[in-house]
């Protein structure tokens, strides 16, 4: 009888393929690279950090100014003649665009501290 011994032994990376999985989609071990970035995926990156910073301002305006909320939905009236909450739309819309960025922004800094190479996945740029 012959022993077959599996030519390489893989230790299971979870960690590292859940964050290349979400960020990249590259969620098989052939399609990981610890490359250098390209210069585009350094610019999606920063892309990706001002976009951050700047959502951060708009959502803190948005609970500064909670108190103006009222003042606000006035001035949506005197314009349209129809009462209606506008700051709902505004302020959901800036919080979940917030955590999906945030989410990104976190899985690119596991991405640097991994030492794997961003590409970040084209659904993830549309948006």
């Amino acid at each position: 009888m012959v022993k077959h011994q599996p030519l390489q032994v893989y230790e299971k990376q979870v960690l590292l393929s859940l964050v290349t999985g979400i960020y990249g989609c590259r969620w098989k071990r052939y399609q990981r690279s610890q490359d250098e970035s390209s210069k585009w995926e350094c610019a999606w990156f920063t892309i990706l950090s001002s976009s951050f910073l700047l959502l951060l301002f708009w959502t803190y305006f948005w609970l500064v100014a909670q108190n103006d909320f009222n003042d606000f939905n006035w001035l949506v009236y005197n314009h349209s003649g129809e009462w209606r909450d506008e700051t709902i739309p505004i302020v959901t819309s800036t919080t979940v665009g917030f955590i999906y960025i945030t989410f990104l922004l976190i899985l690119a800094l596991f991405h640097i501290s991994l030492g794997q190479q961003l590409n970040l996945y084209w659904v993830h740029k549309v948006p």
